[in-house]
């Protein structure tokens, strides 16, 4: 097992390397966030127990579906500073305020969908156990990150 892991890690190490300096030549220093990206994918491999070639598909996968959360995620941020903005200039009537809520919330709702889609697109790589481990290793990873970051918690990687 431990024979697996370590060409799964070398191409981890690659990709993520190829990406910094793609992060660095566009002038944003991401390493931190870097870190933590790879220590939950070297996380995920352990709790979901992936072999090489499994784990090559599952993250090919995930960072598709990571590239149709963002564009979606970028959309509803853009959507609420435009409410913002209304709201501060106060210049839209109670249908426009109405229409753009609404848009907000449809948003939400492809959020939802494309989360749905993805978890039920990896039946053909993952058992539902190993599906349901990873529904709550990204709960927990998620949860534990926000703490660590509010100073509440342990550092990730001091297990």
């Amino acid at each position: 097992m431990k024979k697996m892991f370590l060409p799964v890690i070398i191409i981890f190490i690659l990709f993520s390397s190829s990406y910094s300096q793609q992060r660095m030549r566009q002038g944003q220093d991401q390493r931190p966030l870097q870190r933590i990206e790879q220590w939950e994918r070297l996380k995920l491999i352990d709790a979901l127990n992936l072999n090489e070639e499994t784990a090559i598909r599952f993250f090919a996968r995930r960072h598709e579906n990571q590239k149709k959360m963002k564009e979606i995620l970028d959309l509803r941020d853009d959507a609420i500073r435009e409410l913002e903005d209304d709201i501060r200039s106060a210049n839209q009537n109670d249908a426009s305020y109405k229409d753009k809520v609404n848009a907000l919330l449809s948003l939400e709702n492809n959020i939802s969908k494309e989360r749905e889609n993805f978890l039920r697109s990896l039946s053909d790589l993952l058992s539902p156990m190993q599906i349901a481990k990873l529904v709550v290793f990204e709960s927990r990873f998620r949860k534990e990150v926000r703490e660590t970051l509010m100073g509440k918690g342990r550092p990730p990687g001091n297990n």
